[in-house]
């Protein structure tokens, strides 16, 4: 699917066939998520906001270290 200018809006990934059974035995157990689409979204996003924050942490702390700043 493209967006205006031309780029794509989605892009694709091959995710192994354990993590994908283990998606789909989560999403049939737990009925949270309606989709195997819906699921990886959400941990994207969980782990995303987890490593900018790890990203912030660092970079807070090199320049507490940074001599003469």
């Amino acid at each position: 699917m493209k967006r205006k200018g031309g780029e794509p809006k989605y892009g694709s990934v091959s995710i192994p066939m354990g993590i994908l059974e283990e998606i789909d035995y989560l999403i049939e157990r737990l009925r949270y998520w309606p989709s195997r689409s819906a699921f990886i979204r959400e941990a994207c996003l969980e782990k995303i906001r987890r490593e900018r924050e790890r990203l912030r942490e660092v970079e807070r702390r090199r320049r507490e270290s940074s001599p003469g700043d």
